[in-house]
């Protein structure tokens, strides 16, 4: 029998019109570092013993008004909601109405050898100490795990999601409690973003990338420790959370039963083809249109 704490999945609405409000009366320009900004002011900062979920994963379609906000967390719906009641400012109550969230308690006793698909959204990622100058110093820069292969040229080329799916594997294997089926699992969606992580501070630029596949449980206290945690960096916004679905789905299927987000073709070089077939167009058109030349500093 399993001494863990309960783990509950955490599902709530999102009111896109009053999250956009909330994020401009912020000067807020990231929604998934607005939604970490607004659970850590809603249900107080993140902590072992109690809310808010993390980690979490906000789906804010194109052309709704309604989005879905997902996590997982020691705490139940009733504790976030009697929360929520008491901490959240009217527009934030209005952003996550504390009615509509809802709550499951996750198994603790998971059987080894269960096969199961999953979906998450993760920052693919590695991290290299560069120069900082000339006397030696050096600071941590993180970099595009695919990027950083395909720039090596001791390592022969490989697709973006052969990559990808070997960087997935990899953080499985570290945390433990579950195995990858490489053969199995997909790079569904790509794409380049900039993340804000640090009010009024610079934007980064990195790869979104969204994976669905199947994995065999090795360890249920692992497992539960590794749906916990979740996968990979920046899990304190939006990204590493493990959602699960029965294996004889689809793997064309998203989780939440509509497709809410779709790859780009890429180019020759593993870039997402924009128009003019250049990496550049389109970060360029985003980073003037969030940050114009006098915000920047």
């Amino acid at each position: 029998m399993s001494t863990r704490a309960p783990l509950y999945m955490i599902r709530a609405d999102v009111c896109v019109e009053e999250f956009h409000r909330w994020m401009g009366s912020k000067r807020l320009r990231d929604a998934d570092h607005a939604m970490h900004c607004l659970l850590t002011e809603c249900f107080g900062p993140p902590a072992p013993e109690g809310p808010p979920p993390k980690p979490f994963r906000l789906i804010l379609p194109q052309d709704g008004t309604r989005g879905v906000f997902y996590g997982y967390g020691p705490a139940d719906a009733a504790a976030l909601r009697e929360m929520g009641r008491t901490c959240a400012d009217p527009l934030q109550a209005s952003v996550l109405p504390v009615e509509s969230l809802d709550s499951k308690p996750m198994p603790v006793d998971w059987r080894t050898g269960t096969r199961l698909g999953f979906e998450t959204r993760v920052r693919p990622t590695r991290r290299l100490n560069r120069p900082r100058n000339d006397k030696g110093e050096t600071h941590v820069a993180e970099r595009d795990a695919y990027l950083m292969q395909a720039l090596d040229p001791q390592t022969e080329t490989r697709k973006r999601e052969e990559v990808y799916v070997a960087w997935l594997s990899e953080q499985f294997e570290r945390r433990g409690g579950a195995r990858l089926d490489p053969q199995e699992t997909r790079l569904v969606s790509f794409r380049r973003t900039s993340a804000m992580r640090k009010r009024h501070g610079r934007a980064s630029e990195g790869p979104y990338a969204v994976m669905r596949g199947t994995l065999t449980i090795t360890d249920a206290d692992a497992f539960t420790a590794l749906l916990a945690r979740g996968i990979g960096r920046h899990r304190a916004y939006g990204y590493g959370m493990v959602l699960l679905r029965p294996t004889d789905n689809s793997a064309s299927m998203s989780v939440f039963g509509w497709s809410h987000e779709s790859s780009l073709p890429e180019n020759r070089k593993g870039f997402p083809r924009t128009r003019g077939d250049s990496p550049m167009f389109t970060r360029s058109k985003y980073v003037l249109r969030l940050f114009p030349p006098h915000t920047r500093g």
